[in-house]
């Protein structure tokens, strides 16, 4: 049979299906309308009942579209990855995926969250109903069907008051009336509340779906679009089927460090999905008229709770138990038999016969880790090879055999074992030269399927590939590769465009106004589609997009898309540069320092590409004599990575609606780079925006009301005086404390830290006492203070200097001249950023007096 991942649109899908509650069993026949998407809890469709055959089933109607989960992820890496952490875990197969008893006991549990939550939010709709279970034969696991939910994740929500929702957020006093962020704030209490209600009744492991600081449980509470009206409405729980087990040692996010203490406190070393069957009788039992039609259904999530435990080995929930219980190895061998007959790994035929013995399912199990334990030993012996210097021919082809060839063949083995349609395929193979090349080809056909999903070929480039073997063969060399890269090297066409969209693309939206009326046309129209901007506010772009301003502003960030590979190019020259010019350096001594100048070039905070935004954004300054209309791009133009969003934070003032909506969609776009938690709607996503946007506006506010509040106070000078006397003294004190230990006059160098934290008090303390000055002069006086603070340093520490010079030393002129020149360096700019950061963080005054 063909080998599939995933699904398309189209495909028609039959199932034998039992209803959650009732049991009723039917055949179902759907069809694909879309592929949603794909975790490692599985993958997600959107398709349409097309018959149904059998029993009623609750909540199944021909024609109506519903939610159908297949728990088998389309990724075979993330596949691999999520059923190694339940193996090391569970010391089993992933038993969502492989045993119908585990995917059934998951979805009796929702229907009583469900039923539970009726009672807890007086409302049973803000849990996704789950419908029927089936098993899919031809990807190998098991699903579930429910209720399709026409949700969204978050909107993105301007809020000048965001220290208002932080107050709200630590339980302190805050102002109702500024209180914003309402569709966040409302998804935060409703997650709390969620996981209260599951502690409450028993599904304590379940709870973490829904744990606010996993940073990526967000998702999973979608709000419908027909309750747009209000924020608190329509948010409903989505995801009750974890993907990753949570060990003891490898936590995953924040939240899981406290889920693992108490976890540990619970006697729960590793945790999945298990929940408390007591804890829910007794929920039950206090609410017996909401559960008087489901005592069946709690009787069947026992049975299958049993089951479903008993198939693992499972040594930290089973104890010393295990050596001793008969009934509990049975159930754990005939677990693994029904594991791998769902999977498809063995046939009809071979499961009864691993049914009746213990010792060919355990055989059959040693099989299945060899591929594991061969790659291992090959990544053993590299390792020990690079140690020792082994580098002969022998030794690599034991590498090459270990860790590439024995795996195959141990597959190979298993299958042949498992199957007889591929013993009789194999055979065909190995004795039909004629079936050897149309099963080749069919093999083509299924891999450039893969790749054409992943993106690595084109449709065109797909359908020639199958009648091309010695390029398929080539093909398979790159697919090793990412995605990008093998596309680049293997389609010219693919490769002109991308050089095309960075190298020329930006050159073209600075000269060109229409295709910057283009672009901008373009994003507010993705926009829309990801209801990341409402109608009103794309109307109102699209109805200024013509202004100069708005066009000044997009060839500014034209120029910021020229700047994309600029650290890139001279990071890989720079090291290209330094291996050239250190021959003597030996090949391994080569590797490392490239790539440390590589690694050093991405974290600094500034790099080559950032400074050349920034003086771009500077020049703009002195050319237009304009500093107002840049004056936030100015400083966040130098910044690397958070640079990229200085325009759009720029337009906040004069084009609100344009710059919150390119804040998001340029802020949203970085951070979805980042796996896992850069995922569309979680927690990071939401935090980019505040920190770019919702946080500037912040301070903006802030920066008003104090600047409402100077303008009845007047202006003050007469307090740098005192300021500078005491920064002098304050050195003077410092320099001779230092002498009188080590007998030596400090350079700027040995009071580093003094030197730094008094020009920042310096700063801070003039832009306070500055009364109604305004801004920008405030900002002037801290530059003067530093000045000559400076000087009263300079002052001090050559009179010191001298003072030791009438006694007989020796005086370093040059010392003196380099010490004064950083000084006044230092004390000017750190006094400035100082008053700057100041502004920027005090907290908002209430009355004058403050």
């Amino acid at each position: 049979p063909m080998r599939i991942n995933r699904y398309e649109a189209g495909d028609e899908l039959a199932y034998k299906v039992i209803g959650v509650c009732p049991a009723n069993e039917a055949t179902l026949k759907l069809v694909v309308e879309r592929f949603v998407g794909g975790g490692f809890a599985g993958q997600v469709y959107r398709a349409r009942v097309l018959s149904i055959d059998g029993e009623e089933i609750s909540g199944l109607e021909v024609g109506r579209s519903y939610a159908v989960k297949i728990l088998i992820p389309p990724s075979n890496l993330a596949c691999r990855f999520r059923n190694l952490i339940y193996k090391l875990g569970f010391q089993g197969q992933f038993s969502l995926q492989v045993n119908p008893s585990a995917a059934r006991a998951g979805a009796l549990w929702q229907k009583f969250i469900r039923r539970a939550a009726r009672i807890h939010f007086g409302d049973d709709s803000v849990v996704v109903d789950i419908i029927a279970t089936f098993v899919d034969s031809n990807l190998g696991a098991c699903g579930e069907i429910c209720e399709w939910i026409d949700g969204r994740n978050w909107q993105f929500e301007v809020d000048e008051n965001i220290d208002q929702r932080k107050r709200w957020l630590k339980g302190k006093d805050y102002d109702p009336n500024r209180l914003g962020s309402a569709e966040y704030r409302a998804k935060r209490v409703f997650m709390r509340e969620m996981v209260k209600l599951l502690h409450k009744i028993g599904a304590v492991e379940l709870a973490r779906q829904y744990e606010w600081w996993t940073c990526k449980s967000q998702p999973n509470v979608l709000k419908r679009l027909d309750a747009d009206a209000s924020a608190e409405a329509g948010l409903t729980a989505v995801d009750f089927r974890p993907g990753l087990a949570l060990l003891p040692i490898l936590p995953m996010s924040p939240a899981d460090v406290k889920l693992i203490f108490q976890g540990i406190r619970r006697g729960s070393l590793v945790q999945f999905d298990r929940g408390d069957l007591n804890k829910l009788q007794q929920f039950i039992q206090s609410h017996p008229e909401d559960f008087a039609d489901m005592h069946d259904a709690f009787d069947e999530l026992k049975r299958l709770e049993h089951a479903y435990r008993s198939s693992l080995i499972d040594i930290t929930h089973h104890h010393i138990f295990l050596l001793f219980s008969k009934g509990l190895w049975q159930n754990i061998f005939n677990g693994a038999v029904l594991g791998w007959r769902t999977m498809g790994l063995t046939d009809e035929s071979v499961s009864e016969r691993l049914t009746r013995s213990r010792f060919l399912t355990g055989l059959f199990a040693f099989l299945g880790e060899l591929p594991v334990w061969s790659i291992i030993g090959a990544i053993a012996l590299l390792v020990v090879a690079i140690l020792q210097g082994w580098y002969s021919p022998l030794v690599i082809c034991e590498i090459i055999g270990l860790g590439l060839i024995a795996p195959i063949l141990f597959k190979m083995v298993r299958k042949v074992i498992g199957r007889g349609d591929l013993r009789r395929h194999y055979l065909k193979i190995f004795t039909d030269f004629d079936y050897l090349r149309r099963a080749f080809r069919a093999h083509r056909a299924e891999s450039i399927i893969r790749w054409h999903r992943a993106g690595r070929v084109s449709a065109s480039r797909a359908k020639r590939l199958v009648n091309q073997p010695r390029r398929y063969l080539f093909h398979s060399l790159l697919a090793v590769l990412p995605v990008g890269i093998h596309r680049f090297l293997t389609d010219a066409r693919f490769a002109v465009e991308k050089l095309w969209y960075i190298f020329v693309r930006p050159v073209k939206l600075y000269f060109n106004a229409q295709a910057r009326r283009e672009w901008l046309c373009q994003m507010v129209s993705a926009g829309r589609k990801k209801h990341m901007l409402s109608d009103e506010d794309a109307d109102e772009i699209l109805s200024k997009i013509d202004e100069p301003f708005v066009q000044k502003y997009l060839q500014s960030l034209a120029v910021h898309l020229c700047t994309l590979p600029v650290t890139q190019i001279v990071s890989v020259a720079v090291a290209w540069i330094y291996a050239a010019t250190h021959p003597e350096l030996s090949p391994a001594a080569k590797a490392e320092a490239v790539a440390a100048i590589l690694i050093l070039f991405q974290v600094t905070p500034i790099s080559p590409g950032s400074l050349v935004r920034g003086l771009y954004v500077l020049y703009l300054v002195i050319r237009e004599r304009n500093f107002k209309d840049y004056n936030i791009a100015v400083f966040l133009g130098f910044c690397k990575y958070i640079g990229y969003l200085a325009f759009p934070i720029q337009m906040t003032h004069r084009y609100p609606a344009l710059a919150r909506f390119m804040a998001a969609h340029w802020a949203t776009e970085a951070v979805h780079a980042i796996p896992v938690f850069g995922e569309h709607g979680a927690l990071l996503e939401h935090g980019v925006f505040d920190l770019f946007y919702n946080h500037p506006l912040t301070i903006r506010r802030r920066m008003r009301r104090r600047a409402e509040i100077r303008t009845k106070l007047p202006a003050r000078l007469w307090h740098i005086i005192p300021i500078v006397i005491l920064s002098t003294c304050l050195f003077g004190a410092i320099d001779w404390a230092y002498w009188m230990k080590w007998k030596i006059v400090p350079t700027i160098n040995d009071i580093w830290p003094a030197m730094v934290l008094i020009p920042a008090l310096i700063g801070a303390l003039t832009t306070i006492g500055a009364g109604g000055m305004r801004l920008i002069g405030r900002i002037k006086l801290a530059a003067i203070t530093g000045i000559v603070a400076s000087a009263g340093y300079i002052g001090i520490h050559s009179t010191l200097r001298l003072t030791i010079a009438a006694g007989g030393a020796d005086i370093d002129l040059w010392m003196l001249v380099k010490d004064g020149s950083w000084s006044l360096f230092i004390f000017t700019l750190l006094s400035v950023v100082s008053a700057i950061l100041t502004e920027m963080l005090l907290p908002e005054p209430k009355n004058i007096m403050e």
